[in-house]
């Protein structure tokens, strides 16, 4: 590379804060979405529905699908 430039972020081993992003609005709906297809088989998701109902469940995927998207894996960042 020429002297003066810098590697590109992707290929960094130290990317910007503004690669990890959060989802927007739309983004996490469609990630919820494909992660309630994805596990609405499974007997965890459908005691969860009995439990607290399918609206609630939703929300509570939602909530944990936030609580992992946050730098360093760290909800309190």
């Amino acid at each position: 590379m020429p002297d003066g430039t810098k590697l590109p972020n992707r290929l960094s081993d130290d990317p910007p804060a503004a690669s990890r992003h959060r989802y927007t609005s739309e983004e996490l709906d469609e990630v919820t979405a494909g992660t309630e297809k994805s596990i609405r088989d499974t007997h965890a998701w459908q005691d969860m529905v009995r439990r607290v109902g399918l609206q609630e469940a939703r929300k509570i995927l939602k909530l944990g699908i936030l609580g992992n998207q946050t730098p360093d894996g760290n909800p309190l960042n």
